[in-house]
């Protein structure tokens, strides 16, 4: 009984989550209509598997992310059907790095280093490229991601409202439960006093 209500728990936190693991080290996440974001975090997973299937290896996050361009274009060229009312966040881990793109609507990629989506996301933004370079290590990354969430929602964070996911060589992509994200709340808000 425990075991089915874990696995419906698990199934619940994935529907209300907007990121999710595609393969062991590449993760997706994505901010609009929730339909059309189960749809693509579907056929990148599909995309991914396919991929191993037929190479041996994992799909790198740049492959990944062309696919899934070609796919968001394939709606903006067919006639009466919207394009796809998200923006697609895919990261993964290369020789050089963590890399991270972003997709638009339109089918637009850009290979970004940081960047906030959603309402009031200018201030976030602004502070986060202040504080971002090349040397930053993880933690500065956790804890320079909180200040610029803490900038964009006038100091008002909630574990309830953050969603963490972290990347590392030669570690799963790993999403954060909500009481590791209090804990990291908590070391953060002590950092500031």
């Amino acid at each position: 009984m425990a075991k089915q209500n874990l696995n419906e728990d698990d199934k619940m936190s994935e529907q209300l989550s907007k990121i999710f693991i595609v393969d062991k080290s590449l993760g997706l996440a994505g901010c609009g209509l929730k339909t059309d974001l189960k749809i693509v975090v579907k056929r990148a997973r599909k995309i991914a598997k396919n991929f191993s299937f037929i190479f041996g290896k994992q799909i790198s996050a740049r492959m990944l992310i062309t696919e899934l361009a070609y796919f968001f274009q394939e709606f903006t060229y067919s006639s009466s059907v919207r394009p796809f009312g998200l923006c697609v966040f895919i990261i993964g881990f290369a020789n050089e790095g963590p890399d991270l793109f972003q997709l638009n609507p339109d089918g637009d990629v850009f290979y970004i280093k940081a960047n906030i989506i959603g309402k009031k996301s200018n201030h976030g933004l602004n502070f986060l490229n202040k504080r971002w370079n090349k040397y930053i290590t993880c933690e500065e990354t956790l804890f320079a991601s909180f200040f610029s969430l803490n900038e964009a929602t006038e100091g008002r964070l909630k574990n309830s409202d953050i969603e963490l996911a972290v990347i590392k060589k030669d570690v799963n992509f790993k999403i954060f439960n909500k009481k590791e994200i209090y804990n990291h709340i908590v070391n953060f808000e002590l950092l500031q006093t």
